[in-house]
């Protein structure tokens, strides 16, 4: 019987010298070059042997020329969302992408229209409101509520919304950034109906469902009928398997207008494809070998977030206890205008997060932690945090 692999997340990978975004962009954003970085959401954890046994084994072939869009690419891919998702997905539907923040541009460009506007749920990652608005779209922010210490979608506001003849899209996070709230089936049903109802293109943005705690169990959007009407769905392998600088992410359409628009757009900007180590990638950590490392991974993503969330709380701050992600959302507005807390995350605890406003306008005094960080590293982070803000 073959040995299961156990993988190290503890031990400490220096990043030193690999020109890692999250600690070289530090004294750019943050003014704070040698502050620990808990910003950027990707993982401090390494990748599995196996996928850098594949990588390194193609670069050890001396040329790097164009490839194909092979087979065992699209199968890795319809493997993965039938097994850990149950999602039944046709090569068909799939168009490769190099990232999610690509398909978000894309999105906006090949399913509105200058003038148009577009549904966003706030606080929501960044680009989606960046886009929107470099498009010449008009932003319709429709903010979550905050009720019994989690996200509840404020479905009155959001129908009147869609209604509207100039909405043509509804851009949204299932599993949820930042806030690590995993949508129920009903939750989404709803969502699903009043988009076809409206004739509204539903972008589902499920690059963190993979990373979901027990008992919460996602729903991809693909599983409900009648998304084939107006679904789109990008999906990753950059946070599951800490690959983000591969640039390897593929987009789900399963209605040919939909996916003919979208490949459009992308042919336009020559970006519907990934390059060739990102294809390695794919087909390697879209595997059974890559859904036991999702699964100790997760495991491991789920005790940090719990732990930190419960020093935050016990200490008088405020955060969502996440069902999904590796970030938990924290609640600093008790503290001062969110400038002046982020000085003192700065000089007193010497930390590097996601400032609020960066999701929107509900997202202002919050901040974002990335916890996919060797525990005792991120545990000691959230202890100068909590000494930075206690009481004297």
């Amino acid at each position: 019987m073959e040995k299961t692999m156990i993988y190290d997340f503890d031990t400490v990978v220096s990043r030193q010298g690999t020109h890692a975004e999250k600690y070289e962009a530090l004294g750019q954003f943050f003014g704070k070059p040698d502050a620990e970085p808990f910003w950027v959401a990707d993982m401090d954890l390494p990748a599995p042997a196996f996928l850098v046994d594949a990588l390194r084994a193609r670069v050890g072939h001396p040329i790097y020329g164009y490839t194909t869009q092979y087979d065992e690419v699209f199968d890795a891919i319809v493997w993965w969302m039938r097994d850990q998702h149950g999602a039944a997905v046709e090569r068909d539907w799939i168009t490769l992408s190099p990232c999610v923040v690509t398909s978000i541009s894309l999105a906006v460009e090949a399913y509105s229209a200058p003038g148009d506007r577009v549904a966003l749920l706030s606080p929501l990652y960044g680009p989606f409101f960046t886009f929107s608005r470099a498009y010449g779209r008009v932003v319709a922010d429709c903010p979550l509520r905050v009720e019994s210490g989690r996200f509840e979608i404020d479905f009155p506001a959001l129908e009147a919304e869609l209604a509207r003849p100039e909405t043509s899209l509804l851009m949204f996070c299932s599993p949820h950034n930042p806030g690590g709230r995993v949508w129920s089936r009903a939750e989404l049903e709803r969502l699903l109906a009043l988009c076809i109802d409206n004739q509204v293109v539903f972008f589902c943005d499920e690059i963190h469902s993979d990373i979901v705690y027990p008992p919460a169990r996602n729903v991809s959007l693909l599983t409900l009928p009648g998304a084939e009407k107006v679904a789109v769905v990008p999906h990753s392998i950059g946070k599951t398997f800490n690959c983000g600088g591969l640039m390897a992410s593929f987009m789900m359409i399963p209605d040919p207008n939909l996916r003919g628009r979208f490949q459009a757009a992308a042919n336009r900007f020559h970006v519907a494809d990934v390059n060739l180590l990102g294809k390695v990638a794919l087909e390697t950590a879209l595997s059974p070998e890559g859904a036991e490392y999702k699964r100790q991974l997760v495991a491991y993503l789920r005790e940090n977030t719990r732990l930190v969330v419960e020093r935050l709380r016990a200490a008088g701050i405020d955060a969502m206890l996440p069902e999904s992600t590796f970030l938990v959302w924290s609640d600093f507005r008790q503290f001062g205008p969110w400038r002046a807390v982020f000085d003192r995350l700065l000089g007193d605890a010497n930390v590097a997060l996601s400032g609020g406003e960066f999701f929107g306008p509900a997202g202002e005094g919050w901040f974002r932690i990335n916890c996919a960080h060797p525990r005792a590293q991120l545990l000691a982070a959230v202890d100068r945090i909590v000494a930075a803000f206690q009481a004297p």
